[in-house]
């Protein structure tokens, strides 16, 4: 095999000399953005829970609620007992306020979503209105 001179040999790409180390650094940003994404979809599935849990509960409270013969503590007692059992751990603090009248009810589920990225905690907040039932 003919060997090339020097100059032709660079001009062709077969110089890789200065090229030393770079597969590691390529390899290091591209693991970092690999991560970093991973780590955002999570915490976007973890908010989508948490909101889905919200508005799950709100929607079964104001259900117990708006019942004839109902009251805003049977609306309380059902958003506790779905928040322990069915929600879990995705909605971090939850806090529910019932306010009735005699027409209409409204649940408002009010959270955070787990945290999975450091320092960011994600807001919730479902609310639910529904009709009063009548006899």
């Amino acid at each position: 095999m003919k060997r090339l001179p020097n100059q032709r040999r660079r001009r062709l790409g077969g110089d890789h000399r200065h090229d030393r180390g770079a597969v590691t650094v390529e390899i290091a940003g591209c693991t970092t953005l690999m991560l970093l994404t991973l780590l955002v979809g999570i915490q976007v599935v973890m908010w989508g829970m948490a909101a889905l849990g919200a508005h799950y509960t709100a929607s079964h409270a104001a259900q117990a609620t708006r019942v004839y013969g109902a009251t805003v503590a049977d609306g309380q007692a059902d958003a506790d007992a779905i928040l322990t059992s069915a929600v879990g751990n995705a909605l971090d603090s939850p806090q529910v306020t019932i306010t009735r009248t005699t027409t209409t009810v409204t649940v408002t589920v009010h959270g955070t979503a787990v945290s999975i990225i450091p320092g960011f905690r994600p807001p919730v907040t479902a609310t639910v209105h529904a009709p009063m039932e009548r006899v």
